[in-house]
């Protein structure tokens, strides 16, 4: 079991009854302004709300943003330097087909949504989005053809002073790519992590670096660790890249691992939830300015409690998990973290059971 509950503020809810929300992202802006997006369920579809914090006790309004109607899933956020916010995000059909788009907030509010991927009868999801260098973007996701035959198949996309370049495919299409997932590093290139696998069977994770609107060769990051997916990342001052992600044995999340180093030499893999018991999912990390690692997932231990835990390393090591918070309702999962300016970390997450979640935020000072 975890060690209790630790540091973190009392948790605030940012969501609202009965629309609820899931998948919220957060993102620090200039003068460390907290940005963060969700989408609630609406009577006329599942709409994107964003608001925004200094310090993160009073949040403003809920905003919207996306389409007003319709599926409008998994939204992603970044703030650049400048101050304007993009958002990107999925719009689904009652047929399953699927679509990318963005959309940005400037000082004349946000931008009628435009595709980033094509239309027609094709699926697409998972869709990230990073800032690299100066204005440039780096979008991922997966897509496919619509229908039983094809296989979705991860995807990369640059944006380069102001125009979108053509996508490139990152896997093969022999089995299903799941998760995407990109951030930036403090030098403006980029990471891209992926999973692909066959449904029930552990899926092999691969990285991307990119810099300067290009994207490498894929890396097998499962060939020197182990198996897994939802890949997350934090980058150091250093130079150091840290990525965390979890793994299914037999269709059950049981690991949630971290490992440091960069593209091509990596370090040993750690496994901050071994010895806890119970299911673990959905890690996310971060590092602060200074060098404090924060690392988050899921856990449930069945009927008895399921919360959100964490675990500091302040470099000599995982510190023994704790919780987030004491929710006391519903399974937690899908967090996103970020650190301010002065050291302190930002988590967001959705917490529930099916067909009602709410959405909540807190944070710690280490």
């Amino acid at each position: 079991m975890p060690g209790g509950l630790g540091a973190f503020d009392a948790p605030l809810e940012l969501s609202a009854k009965p629309g609820g929300g899931y998948r919220p992202q957060i993102a620090v802006g200039p003068n460390d302004q907290l940005h963060a997006v969700f989408y609630e369920r609406a009577a006329s579809g599942d709409l994107i709300r964003y608001r925004q914090s200094f310090g993160g006790l009073n949040w403003s309004q809920p905003e919207p943003l996306g389409f007003t109607t319709g599926r409008n899933w998994g939204p992603d956020l970044v703030a650049r330097q400048s101050g304007d916010l993009v958002v990107v995000f999925d719009k689904a059909e009652e047929d399953f087909r699927s679509q990318g788009f963005w959309t940005q907030r400037g000082s004349e509010g946000w931008s009628t949504p435009k595709a980033l991927t094509p239309g027609g009868a094709r699926e697409v999801g998972s869709g990230h989005v990073a800032d690299a260098d100066g204005e440039d973007l780096a979008y991922v996701y997966i897509g496919k053809t619509l229908g039983p035959e094809d296989r979705f198949r991860a995807t990369g996309r640059w944006q380069v002073d102001g125009e979108w370049q053509e996508p490139v495919f990152f896997s093969e299409g022999l089995a299903d790519a799941w998760h995407t997932n990109v951030e930036r590093r403090p030098d403006g290139s980029v990471l891209v992590g992926y999973d692909v696998g066959r449904g029930g069977s552990p899926t092999t994770l691969y990285l991307v670096d990119g810099r300067g609107g290009v994207f490498s060769e894929p890396e097998n990051f499962t060939a020197s660790s182990y198996p897994g997916e939802r890949p997350h990342f934090a980058f150091g001052s250093d130079g150091v890249d840290h990525v965390t992600w979890f793994h299914k044995e037999h269709g059950f999340p049981l690991h949630v691992y971290v490992r440091s180093g960069r593209p091509g030499a990596w370090g040993e893999t750690a496994e901050p939830s071994k010895g806890i018991g119970g299911y673990h999912f959905d890690p996310e990390i971060e590092i602060n300015k200074d060098g404090v690692l924060c690392l988050i997932w899921g856990w449930d231990s069945g009927p008895a409690d399921a919360e959100m835990l964490y675990s500091l390393n302040r470099g000599s090591g995982w510190e023994a998990p704790q919780k987030i918070a004491d929710i006391n309702w519903g399974k937690p999962g899908l967090a996103s973290i970020k650190a301010d300016s002065k050291g302190r970390f930002h988590v967001v997450w959705n917490q529930g059971v099916r067909g009602e979640n709410a959405v909540y935020y807190a944070g710690i000072t280490p």
